[in-house]
């Protein structure tokens, strides 16, 4: 079976439609099983909306309301594996929601975790600077910050530390916030 072109649909129509590719091959269409129906949606995990999110079984509102605040944040996901530590999601959810998941990145490849996880709110400041690599203003605003009230999640630290996208993806995967009660929860929008 010939493999799919890695380039985003629109762009590899372009380039089949000026022949620098060759057409996708014609596939006989399946006999639909209830099995392949259940299936047959997918949700780009980083253009999702709230409805899409609220398909998927057992996502609340309080995480379709994290998952849009870190997308307007700039934020993406690479693999559900982080979206699942992010949302502390048990394997047997994970297992539904995998078929129905896609993981596209837009704009630049995303970065790996290389460390194992660094807890943001009881990291000495010797060791936040060491593992973050963050400017010493950055640093402070954030001891600051967990000193007032610890952060909760990603979308939590981003909007009271102003961090750009690409910060909060870097942590992804790489931070924790503590022992926390099951399930994301999030405090009043300010």
């Amino acid at each position: 079976m010939a493999r799919r072109h890695w380039l985003d649909p629109l762009a590899r129509k372009v380039l089949q439609a000026i022949g620098d590719l060759p057409a996708d091959p014609v596939r006989p269409a399946a006999a639909p099983t209830p099995r392949n129906e259940e299936a047959s949606w997918c949700i780009d995990v980083n253009r999702a909306t709230a409805d899409d999110w609220r398909r998927l079984p057992g996502c609340s509102e309080a995480m379709v309301d994290l998952l849009l605040r870190l997308q307007q944040g700039g934020v993406q996901f690479s693999q559900l594996e982080d979206l699942a530590r992010l949302l502390e999601l048990p394997s047997a959810l994970c297992a539904q929601w995998r078929p129905h998941l896609v993981f596209r990145w837009h704009g630049d490849a995303p970065p790996l975790p290389d460390q194992p996880p660094l807890d943001l709110n009881a990291g000495s400041p010797t060791l936040l600077a060491a593992s973050l690599g963050w400017p010493q203003e950055r640093l402070q605003r954030l001891i600051s910050e967990r000193r007032r009230q610890p952060f909760q999640h990603l979308a939590d630290l981003q909007e009271r530390l102003c961090l750009p996208p690409d910060a909060v993806e870097a942590l992804i995967g790489r931070v924790t916030f503590g022992a926390k009660p099951s399930g994301p929860s999030l405090p009043p929008r300010r």
